[in-house]
């Protein structure tokens, strides 16, 4: 095998390497993906994210938390693909391993075609492949991947010289479109992670602590499932009692109350500033509150 075949792959190599450890991209992916998810999935509850003010942080644990099982899954398949390679790679001779790579080669390039081909295909009417979440992208992203190594592995254009700027250009548009890709994928997935992850927070309400909110003043909760108690004198510090709710969620100074029995079709979700005028006190599920105060 000449010097230029064995380059070949590892040029191919590096530009996938380059575009996998950019942190930056790494890091942008994962607060887009919460950022969609916080959406969503607020949206699942008919609250809009922005009353939350989310923080940076909170934005990105989400992003972690959804992407960690699929990301986990990706970099487990490519050690199981690098390894098998690698085992290849040490049984072959010379030889043989320059024959896998010819035949790899116009395979790589079918694949990419056809995945790349695909995800056109789909963004242009996205609505019959809903149930794909997060595949078109991924599709888009290998198959720029699986171009670029039936490119490099061709030597793009049959040996002339294209010149240095060619490199840059051929690294730019492979960045481009592998970030396009993950970005639609995530976004995808993102938007099947929130709606799941609400359908299973309103089916799991009835396990979840009650809450039960004093106030000083009245808040004016008006909901099925949820009383109100005038408790003591006018001097009382916290006069007035609302049972009958579940806390979804505490963040940028915001609380955000479900009922108890709440249902997407009819539930009401309130959203009420933390402050000193208010104490929340918590009980096991199921908990039946005192008649009294």
């Amino acid at each position: 095998m000449s010097g230029r075949e064995g380059a070949t792959p590892a040029r191919a190599v590096r530009v996938v390497a380059s575009v996998a450890a950019n942190t930056t991209l790494f890091t942008a992916l994962l607060y887009f993906f919460g950022l969609l998810y916080t959406q969503v999935y607020f949206a699942y509850f008919r609250v809009h994210y922005t009353l939350l003010d989310q923080s940076v942080p909170e934005i990105l644990m989400r992003g972690v938390n959804g992407l960690l099982l699929p990301l986990g899954g990706v970099g487990f398949a490519c050690l199981v693909v690098l390894g098998a390679l690698r085992v290849l790679r040490a049984w072959l001779s010379e030889r043989s391993w320059t024959r896998v790579l010819r035949v790899c080669a116009p395979v790589a390039a079918v694949a990419g075609v056809v995945l790349v081909g695909s995800a056109a295909f789909i963004a242009v009417d996205p609505a019959p492949y809903r149930d794909l979440a997060g595949l078109p992208g991924l599709g888009l992203a290998v198959g720029a991947l699986l171009l670029v190594f039936a490119g490099r592995r061709w030597g793009w254009g049959g040996g002339v010289r294209l010149g240095p700027w060619f490199g840059v250009a051929e690294w730019l548009v492979t960045y481009l479109l592998v970030a396009f890709g993950l970005f639609w994928a995530a976004g995808d997935y993102s938007n099947g992670v929130g709606v799941r992850e609400g359908a299973r927070m309103e089916a799991s309400l009835s396990s979840r602590p009650t809450v039960t909110v004093y106030s000083a003043r009245s808040l004016n909760l008006r909901a099925a499932g949820v009383r109100e108690l005038v408790c003591g004198e006018a001097d009382t510090a916290y006069r007035y009692r609302y049972t009958g709710l579940k806390l979804l969620l505490q963040s940028g100074g915001q609380y955000v109350f479900v009922q108890e029995n709440w249902r997407r079709s009819t539930g009401t979700a309130f959203v009420i500033p933390r402050s000193d005028a208010l104490r929340l006190e918590f009980t096991p599920p199921r908990t039946t509150p005192p008649q009294t105060c």
